[in-house]
């Protein structure tokens, strides 16, 4: 087995579906900022600025292959894309996706404009919605990358903030290609 990637922007809704998906299938779920956090003791809240990318990713995959060691099959939720302090887009470094052991993609959208609300409400901070738009563009990409590259499944969902993105995503993750 290995890990479920769940992947997406900043505020499109990962940790809160993680918890859900956790709940159903019954395997755990982390948060890759949490996972490095707990190492480098860099807080990321409404901070998204990384102090060093590269050395963040082995720490990661240090950790990933940890609790791989404990459950045959984990949820990760995490990024392909970060914004730096400048908040331009920054794609994370590709080896990191073969050292957590993907099995799996979902990548999680939404409407921009819902993403910028999500994030201005949690994080009290003001994005550009341009920077939001170009975040899901290169989001997906990479993603689509990544997928090819590593021959993972790649299931692409929009959430809809209702109440029915975990019963969709459920079977989405329970389809065999």
């Amino acid at each position: 087995m290995g890990t479920i990637f769940v992947a997406g922007s900043y505020g499109v809704g990962k940790s809160t579906l993680c918890n859900g998906l956790s709940k159903k299938f019954a395997i755990p779920s982390f948060s890759a900022s949490d996972l490095i956090s707990n190492v480098n003791g860099e807080q990321y809240g409404a901070n998204k600025v990384v102090k060093n990318k590269y050395a963040n990713q082995d720490i990661l995959a240090m950790e990933v292959r940890k609790k791989l060691k404990q459950y045959s099959t984990i949820l990760l939720a995490g990024h392909f894309c970060i914004f730096n302090k400048l908040n331009c887009v920054e794609e994370l470094p590709s080896s990191i996706f073969e050292k957590i052991l993907m099995e799996r993609i979902l990548l999680l959208e939404a409407d921009p404009e819902r993403i910028l609300s999500n994030l201005t409400i949690r994080d009290k901070k003001k994005y550009e919605l341009k920077h939001i738009e170009l975040l899901l563009r290169e989001e997906r990409r990479v993603a689509e990358v990544i997928s090819d590259k590593y021959h993972c499944n790649l299931y692409i969902y929009k959430m809809a903030f209702d109440g029915s993105d975990l019963k969709k995503c459920c079977s989405l993750l329970n389809t065999e290609d």
